[in-house]
């Protein structure tokens, strides 16, 4: 009988600090943000859209305009919605230009015929689903909404939006002209309320857009947050780039009067980008209340973080409702989203898991019976492929990586309900493996 190899010693996960220095949140927190913002490519996304917008701005205000003149009983609600836009959303500098020019093209588009005029629609749908389509990426969203829906949704936007927004701005106008006429010297707290109202009103749409856009449950606290920062920042990049245009007319001095449309693209971009930046805010918000910012990724780390993953979903498969949402799985698991998505990708094609909508948010559930899933697959799918050995070395490897993985006893269903007979059973292996020569073990593990 060959001599009992000694046993070796199985390297344990190191123990991590659970309270750190507020220093050390602030730092982790710092570098998560920046990184979670590079992986976003905001940049070409700001210039995408950009782009897009160019492209369907007179088509969507033809529509809009075309709306408003079909109703008469609207044309205030028209006034209200193109002085707000042209005070609030575009520096002084270019703003009525813009708005002039705008109007002009969508005046001779609204003489289309019938074709043409679809054709109008289906661009403007296209920069709103452009938009919808970046904000689902921003949140990590896998599932798009269903089709049907989708241009339920957009046709709202595109037909109602307008009228709700120029109706709101209208009434909240009249209100502030009432009050200055009939109050007399209103309080102080009254007047900065009413100066601030175009500032509220935006926060608030740029509020609702990151609620409702993203096929994702998102809290108001967290989009009220992004909608205000969003608002503030765009307020101090129309002073700045104002201030830009004045002081250094780079642009008017080369082009001219063709000076409105490399000043109206550039500003463009940087709202969007500034937009873009918003929504990023609101979707990392709850990951730093979480402290959900530290990535795993280590050699095997998808393999740990999946059985890690089978226990919780094995654990709350009773509850209802049914499944765990991204959220409860980043917070109990201690998971980047980001990464966490990527791994439920990956087991989703696999058929591990599956992702359903129960009352508007996306949840995750087993698909497996663990009873007839052997964890040999999940080497081969998450760890390394057996299959792709291509040299003496690495088949002996396979094989001795069989001999622990491919027992029949070795189930999903065992791990999670009864881990102590994995723990008795792997012991056996390591005795068994131990008695024999390495010839002997990998003949020994093949037959496994």
């Amino acid at each position: 009988m060959t001599k009992q190899a000694p046993r070796a010693e199985v390297p344990h996960k190191k123990e991590i600090k659970v309270e750190s220095s507020w220093w050390q949140n602030t730092k982790e927190s710092t570098v998560f943000i920046v990184n979670r913002l590079a992986q976003r490519n905001l940049s070409q996304v700001a210039s995408s859209l950009t782009f897009t917008t160019i492209l369907a701005v007179v088509p969507l205000l033809a529509v809009v305009l075309s709306l408003f003149t079909a109703f008469p009983l609207f044309n205030d609600f028209r006034d209200a919605l193109q002085g707000f836009l042209t005070s609030n959303l575009m520096p002084e500098a270019v703003s009525e230009n813009v708005m002039e020019y705008l109007n002009q093209f969508a005046a001779k588009a609204s003489s289309l015929t019938a074709i043409g005029s679809s054709f109008l629609i289906v661009t403007s749908i296209m920069l709103i689903s452009t938009i919808d389509k970046t904000f689902n990426a921003i949140w990590y969203v896998s599932e798009q909404r269903p089709l049907a829906q989708r241009i339920l949704v957009y046709w709202a936007i595109v037909s109602l939006g307008p009228i709700v927004t120029g109706a709101s701005l209208w009434a909240s106008t009249v209100l502030a002209q009432e009050s200055l006429g009939h109050i007399g010297n209103l309080s102080t707290l009254a007047s900065l309320a009413l100066s601030y109202l175009p500032f509220i009103i935006t926060a608030f749409a740029f509020s609702a857009l990151f609620v409702y856009v993203p096929n994702r449950t998102v809290l108001w606290r967290d989009a009220f947050i992004g909608g205000v920062a969003t608002t503030f920042a765009l307020e101090i990049l129309k002073q700045g780039f104002a201030f830009y245009l004045t002081q250094f007319p780079t642009y008017t001095l080369i082009y001219g009067t063709f000076a409105t449309v490399p000043i109206f693209l550039m500003w463009m971009y940087l709202s969007w980008l500034v937009v873009l930046l918003g929504a990023s805010l609101v979707a990392i918000l709850p990951n730093l209340r979480h402290r959900n910012w530290i990535s795993t990724k280590y050699s095997g780390s998808k393999y740990i973080n999946a059985l890690s993953l089978f226990a919780l979903l094995w654990e709350k498969r009773a509850q209802a409702p049914t499944g765990l949402t991204i959220a409860q799985i980043s917070s109990s698991l201690q998971r980047e989203p980001s990464e966490l998505l990527d791994l439920l990708k990956t087991l989703k094609d696999g058929g591990y898991v599956v992702n359903t909508i129960e009352n508007g948010a996306e949840r995750w559930v087993l698909a497996c019976d663990p009873a007839i899933t052997p964890l040999s697959r999940f080497v081969d799918a998450l760890l390394v492929d057996r299959t792709q050995a291509d040299s003496p070395a690495a088949r002996c490897m396979v094989d001795l990586i069989n001999a622990s993985v491919a027992h029949p006893a070795l189930s999903l269903e065992t791990l999670l309900v009864n881990p102590d007979k994995i723990k008795a059973l792997s012991q056996q292996i390591e005795q068994e493996m131990n008695t024999i020569s390495p010839q002997q073990g990998v003949s020994y593990a093949k037959s496994q």
